[in-house]
């Protein structure tokens, strides 16, 4: 996609797993020729809505780039809008961040002790979300089974790799006030979501799904790259193109699958048909 008067975007990622963001100096960075703005997470915070995560998390808020703390390595903290990649990156590299590290977790069973360092230090706890799903009598399967086995399985973490990195672009018309966007995208509620965020009417928003994906493997979301990308159009009033590299891809990327851990138990009988399965899981 090359849009006439299109600006592209580049990232400053947080080395940190867990750090407070003490102060963002974007001075020479916007000396650059070239560059349009150096954005930080305050802004974001002031001009857009938390993006959706479909679970009610008190105090918990997800956005485009960190804002006060960064909660992992690779965290977006600030965006360099310029007149092409090459710039943005090299100004990316004159922002300087001072950070202050704060204790971390990366263990998902050591993340749920009491004394666990807080990843959000608004809720009380690094329990997110909690669950029991229950189909039959599992209790009275266990009771009449004569065999049983037990077992614990790790997924580990992993990363998708798509054949291509996310890509969007994002026009905004002032006139009509619509955002139109092309994105290598196939989720559902893709519109909804840059809505939501944005602040602006669902009509208002037009998505272009004419263009190639480029892979998936169900992980391709890209709703913080549209958001930021959308608002960054909307605020400076220029075509904005975002195509993540591979390393923005794997480190930050929304492609990491989560740590999983399951305890499982099996309750079956003499010819070996399984009469109930209780499966505690455990996702970092």
């Amino acid at each position: 996609m090359k849009l006439q008067g299109m600006k592209h975007v580049a990232l400053v990622a947080s080395p940190h797993a867990h750090a407070k963001i003490v102060s963002i100096d974007t001075r020479e960075a916007l000396k650059v020729p070239g560059v349009i703005a150096v954005i930080t997470g305050e802004d974001i915070a002031r001009g857009t809505k938390p993006l959706r995560q479909y679970l009610d998390i008190p105090g918990v808020h997800w956005r485009p780039l960190a804002y006060e703390e960064t909660r992992y390595a690779g965290e977006w903290v600030a965006a360099v809008l310029a007149d092409d990649r090459y710039i943005a990156e090299d100004a990316a590299e004159l922002v300087r961040v001072e950070y202050e590290p704060l204790p971390f977790v990366i263990d998902p069973e050591e993340a749920m002790k009491p004394d666990a360092p807080l990843v959000h230090s608004a809720h009380s706890c690094n329990i997110m979300w909690q669950r029991k799903f229950v189909w039959g009598d599992v209790e009275g399967d266990f009771r009449a089974s004569p065999y049983k086995v037990k077992a614990r399985y790790r997924w580990n973490r992993n990363s998708t790799v798509p054949l291509e990195t996310f890509g969007v672009v994002a026009k905004w018309d002032e006139g009509n006030q619509i955002l139109d966007v092309w994105a290598s995208i196939q989720m559902p509620q893709y519109a909804e979501q840059i809505s939501s965020a944005l602040d602006i009417p669902l009509n208002g928003v037009r998505v272009h799904y004419d263009v190639d994906v480029g892979g998936s493997y169900g992980v391709k979301r890209g709703i913080k790259h549209t958001v930021l990308t959308g608002y960054l159009a909307r605020r400076y009033g220029v075509p904005v193109r975002f195509i993540e590299d591979r390393l923005e891809n794997m480190r930050a990327g929304d492609m990491h699958g989560p740590d999983r851990i399951f305890d499982v138990e099996v309750a079956f009988n003499e010819e070996g048909i399984i009469r109930s399965l209780p499966l505690k899981r455990v996702l970092k």
